[in-house]
C-alpha cells in the first residue's frame, strides 16, 4: 500500500494494545504502534476493493469520526503518522 491510499472505511474498534497479538500482528507490526494503551482497528477497502486492516492511534481515528472523514462514502486518505501498520485482508479479534 502507498501513502496516502484512499480507502472507504467498513467497520473499526478500539481495543487494548494487549490485545493486538490475538488479530495477528507481529512483535514489529506492534513495536510500531508505540506507546499507546489503546489501538484502533480501522477495517476498510482500497479503490480497487481490496479488504485493508489499518491499526493505528485511538485518537486519530476518533478525531476522523469526529470529522465525518471517516463516514465519508467517497473515502479518506490513510496516514501513516495515523496507521502505522497496514495488512492485507480483514484482521479480527479472537
Amino acid at each position: 500500500m502507498r501513502p496516502g491510499t484512499t480507502v472507504r472505511a467498513i467497520e473499526y474498534e478500539i481495543l487494548p494494545k494487549s490485545q493486538m497479538a490475538n488479530i495477528g500482528l507481529t512483535r514489529a507490526a506492534v513495536e510500531r504502534l508505540g506507546n499507546r494503551p489503546q489501538v484502533a482497528v480501522l477495517r476498510c477497502v482500497d479503490g480497487d476493493g481490496e479488504k485493508l486492516t489499518a491499526v493505528g492511534d485511538a485518537d486519530y481515528l476518533k478525531d476522523l469520526l469526529a470529522s465525518g472523514e471517516a463516514r465519508n462514502p467517497a473515502g479518506m486518505k490513510l496516514v501513516e503518522r495515523g496507521f502505522p501498520v497496514v495488512m492485507r485482508g480483514w484482521l479480527q479479534a479472537s
